[in-house]
């Protein structure tokens, strides 16, 4: 830039000279000698050595200004952070220097606020339950947070790779070629293999766009594998259930019209018949007090308690009264080794509903002759209850499961013929948990199970 204003100044110089010279010769109207032309040109020389020196120096000036907002600039478009041009008001730059300098601070403003934007988005993606991909158009992962690396069961690189480096399972990469294929937003149930069980999950493939060349995928996966399995567990419930009430329904109705039809004259036929009748009687009344248990817990009813102090060895030795009937049946000895002294502090109702549902399985699932044992320990914080018997026992697989609503370990019950809906055992861990204690079971195929029944020490100023 200087370059090309001493060539300009130049010109104008010699312009300037030679003006000069004319100028003086018509103004004197004489012809001047030689020295007096030299000395004219020597001082016109000199005036305008001052101005080009002069004038360069503004160049220069000009020339670092305008190099340092240039700089400025382009620091702005790398995304760095150059010092602010500062100006006096009256210098003719001073008003583009302070638009930069704006402009800078919207920029940096900007950034700030999408990077906080990004952090806060991959705050939200890393706790986020679903799992979240992204795919550009170009079928590369963008973006993938860590509940889709869970149901993939896979590492997910944070570089921009091929989709099918991560998603293997065919239903799903079938279902996100069709969307490209498409442009068009699906959703699907499928299940993923996984360890230790499978999963499954609801897909939902969406295609957005920003432009006619531009548009990305987002694959969102929804676990639905514990909904899968109540609806399912619900299905068996009902199946089961329905079982369960028409086969003591049958049973009353069938001998009792044919009691109505004449047996009802031989009193060894009527006494037989009214006893099965009595049985089954017995059967649905369960049934229906479990169903009832089961809605009793789901409304809430149960966290409300009535702390009381209970004779813990009278408590049992009242249950097994109750179920002395079913006991004698299969010959099982019940066996209390609680002492008449201990006492605790507890809701004495839902306490006698989870022993009298755990003695109930002791018996039922146990061995012809077999023994029912209830043992007592404490701690200086807490008190558990025993209850062990000497039956068929459980296997592990079904350990894991016995006490979710509605299931049966049907598999460890074959060689026994136990009617039930599977809630009792439900009905148990709910009651437990709303009294802030827990439960374990210990069990081995055909030696028996222990149920542990643990709960805090508690003073009824409590």
């Amino acid at each position: 830039m200087i370059r090309r204003g001493l060539s300009a100044y130049a010109i104008f110089l010699a312009s300037d000279l030679v003006i000069s010279w004319l100028i003086i010769g018509m103004v004197l109207h004489e012809t001047l000698s030689l020295t007096q032309w030299g000395q004219i040109l020597t001082v016109n020389l000199v005036i305008a050595i001052v101005e080009m020196l002069a004038a360069v120096r503004v160049l220069r000036v000009r020339e670092q200004k305008i190099a340092a907002m240039t700089r400025k600039v382009q620091g702005m478009l790398q995304n760095e952070e150059p010092a602010h041009i500062l100006l006096k008001k009256t210098d003719p730059y001073y008003d583009l220097t302070m638009t930069i300098n704006q402009l800078q601070t919207h920029q940096q403003q900007l950034l700030r606020e999408k990077a906080q934007q990004g952090e806060e988005l991959k705050l939200l993606l890393s706790y986020l339950p679903i799992g979240v991909m992204v795919i550009d158009n170009y079928r590369k992962v963008e973006l993938a947070n860590a509940a889709m690396a869970e149901l993939l069961q896979v590492p997910i690189s944070p570089h921009r790779h091929p989709f099918a480096q991560d998603i293997q399972q065919y239903e799903l990469v079938a279902l996100i070629n069709k969307v490209f294929e498409d442009k068009e937003t699906r959703r699907q149930v499928i299940t993923l293999p996984g360890m230790p069980t499978e999963k499954r999950v609801e897909a939902t493939v969406v295609y957005t766009s920003t432009s006619e060349d531009f548009f990305q995928i987002l694959v969102l996966l929804y676990d639905i594998t514990e909904i899968f399995t109540v609806e399912q567990m619900q299905m068996d419930f009902l199946t089961n259930a329905s079982h369960e009430l028409k086969t003591p329904v049958t049973a009353i109705n069938g001998f009792a019209e044919t009691l109505l039809d004449g047996a009802k004259d031989d009193p060894a036929i009527l006494d037989q018949f009214l006893k099965i009748i009595q049985q089954e009687s017995q059967q649905l009344s369960e049934l229906v007090q479990d169903i009832l248990s089961l809605s009793r817990i789901e409304s809430q009813s149960v966290t409300q308690h009535d702390l009381t102090r209970v004779h813990l060895g009278a408590m049992i030795d009242d249950q097994f009264k109750v179920l002395q009937q079913l006991a004698e049946m299969k010959h099982v000895t019940l066996i209390n080794q609680v002492a008449d002294d201990v006492q605790v502090v507890t809701d004495q109702s839902k306490c006698i509903e989870v022993l009298k549902n755990l003695l109930s399985n002791a018996i039922k699932y146990n061995r012809e002759g077999g023994q029912v044992t209830v043992r007592f320990e404490q701690t200086a914080t807490s008190w558990t209850l025993h209850v062990a018997d000497t039956g068929i026992g459980i296997s592990q697989d079904d350990q894991s499961r016995i006490f979710q609503r509605f299931y049966r370990a049907d598999n460890s019950r074959t060689k026994q013929v136990v009617s039930g809906t599977g809630l009792g055992l439900a009905i148990v861990a709910e009651l437990v948990s709303a009294m802030k204690g827990t439960i374990n079971v210990q069990s081995q195929r055909g030696v028996g199970s222990t149920f542990d029944v643990i709960f805090q020490r508690l003073q009824l100023d409590e």
